[in-house]
């Protein structure tokens, strides 16, 4: 039985039917969509936000040089085209002509130079880490954008995705604030309203350099309740439910009206604990923690199927993800019995998780601090909104232990070998083998060379401990069949991608 089918069986034949069902009459996709998101934006300004749920803003409102297909394929967006020098270390890309940002302004080579020197400024912003091999950039004319490359970099069109060009004119009128309050973008939608943690409000552009768009109206609505969310939908209030908790699915299968279903996702949940102080400077403490959560349990039973316990920080749809590393067994007797040897005085250890992010976020904490517990672990958790969470993840600010779900949206191991392993990013400590393995698989654009570098990181990654690989969670959604609803393996909405 194959792993999606496995989950598909977890959640009912209905769901299957229901899956099976959504092609077999295709219907116009409305006019107006509603989406309901379990929160709201963080920042509206691009430069600022990586924030995962900020995608379905920043991707519908404004465009990179490159991105991402729904198959993992970088495609061209602003940029028409682009090649690079033989050491990997120029980069010239070649813009469409005639892109217009939402005022009528007329996109330029200035405008994405202005866009990435302006984030390579802000020392504050988790943008920033996407473009620090960046030496200089430069415009030798309207259409032309060049970039000098402090060392190789074989994926660099792959990583240009996260740098949203931004207007320089409009800039210098408007400053951060208005640009952060009425933002101007080239994407095929434009920004109407926002009222916070209410609604969001995005109509088509007409002036979109990528032609009609059937969706000529968007409302995200934040909605960190599941149940109402799924309520939403039964009601008729919003149309998509990017991401639903399994638990929730029975009470939407057989409606007529209404497809779900479960995909492939793109995230991991891993367990991250700060080796540089006690008690989890104690490497048989960590080893402990890894033996005693039972992965199996909670990835089949607790997430109904949804889940896939793993050895490794990616799922098999990025690329770098290799099948070498199987999940560790469970081993309550060898966990107890390194608590015992660590020295663990019992001290309360505090767990860090967000609670609106993603499905059933709060029963796997609880899970997990029960298995710990069962080992003689004391962990107390600490439930946070995901935007009170996200800014101290991305700042290294959470506690000893935190508990997430990340996913690259490159679908590369790039993102996440670059923010958890490299020196000077997103981690507690930095091992120089490792800061070394994650650089050198950057510069090496052979795919088998560059695979072997990756797996090595992983390897040394999860014998460290710093962060364990837990399971891998499917995207369960729910939409009006109306809709037309097809998700790419974020869950992330792109409302042009409604044909």
């Amino acid at each position: 039985m194959t792993y999606l089918r496995h989950v598909r069986t977890a959640l009912g034949t209905a769901l299957l039917a229901a899956t099976i069902l959504s092609g077999a009459a295709a219907q116009a996709t409305p006019e107006k969509l509603t989406v309901a998101l379990s929160g709201d934006f963080p920042s509206l300004d691009p430069s600022k936000d990586t924030s995962p749920i900020g995608l379905n803003y920043r991707l519908n409102v404004f465009e990179a040089l490159t991105q991402i297909g729904k198959k993992g394929e970088v495609i061209p967006q602003v940029a028409e085209s682009w090649t690079h020098s033989d050491d990997l270390k120029t980069w010239t890309f070649k813009l469409r002509p005639g892109v217009k940002f939402h005022n009528g302004y007329d996109l330029t080579a200035s405008d994405v130079k202005w866009t990435v020197e302006r984030i390579l400024a802000d020392d504050k912003t988790p943008v920033r880490n996407f473009l620090k091999l960046v030496d200089k950039v430069e415009a030798p004319d309207d259409l032309t954008v060049v970039f000098h490359i402090k060392a190789a970099y074989a994926i660099f069109d792959r990583q240009t995705k996260y740098t949203y060009v931004m207007s320089k004119k409009y800039w210098e009128e408007v400053g951060d604030a208005g640009y952060a309050t009425k933002p101007v973008g080239t994407g095929p939608y434009k920004m109407v309203e926002w009222i916070k943690d209410d609604r969001m409000v995005l109509e088509a552009f007409d002036g979109w350099w990528g032609g009609d768009l059937p969706v000529k109206q968007a409302t995200f609505r934040p909605i960190p309740s599941d149940a109402g969310r799924a309520n939403a939908l039964l009601s008729g209030e919003v149309d998509i439910v990017p991401d639903l908790p399994p638990s929730l699915v029975p009470m939407l299968q057989g409606k007529d009206d209404l497809v779900v279903a479960a995909e492939s996702g793109f995230r991991v949940a891993y367990l991250g604990m700060n080796p540089t102080v006690a008690p989890f400077n104690n490497a048989k403490l960590r080893e402990a923690v890894d033996y005693a959560i039972d992965r199996e349990a909670i990835a089949t039973k607790l997430m109904r199927g949804t889940g896939k316990a793993t050895g490794i920080i990616i799922p098999p749809n990025n690329e770098g993800y290799t099948a070498d590393f199987p999940p560790v067994k469970y081993d309550p007797a060898k966990a107890k019995a390194l608590v015992k040897e660590s020295g663990y005085d019992g001290t309360p250890v505090v767990m860090d998780y967000p609670n609106n992010n993603f499905a059933l976020a709060n029963e796997q904490a609880q899970a997990i601090a029960g298995y710990l517990k069962e080992a003689g672990i004391n962990v107390q958790l600490n439930s946070l909104e995901f935007t009170a969470y996200f800014p101290k993840w991305v700042q290294n600010k959470l506690d000893k232990m935190t508990f997430f779900a990340f996913g690259s949206s490159q679908f590369h191991a790039e993102t996440i070998l670059g923010t958890m392993y490299e020196a000077g990013t997103h981690n507690w400590s930095a091992d120089p083998e490792l800061d070394k393995l994650v650089k050198a698989q950057r510069e090496e654009a052979d795919k088998a060379k560059q695979q072997a570098l990756i797996t090595e990181v992983f390897r040394k990654g999860n014998q460290m401990r710093e962060f364990l690989p837990l399971w891998d969670i499917n995207l369960v959604y729910g939409a009006k069949k109306t809709a037309e609803y097809s998700p790419f393996p974020d869950g992330i909405i792109r409302l042009e991608s409604f044909k």
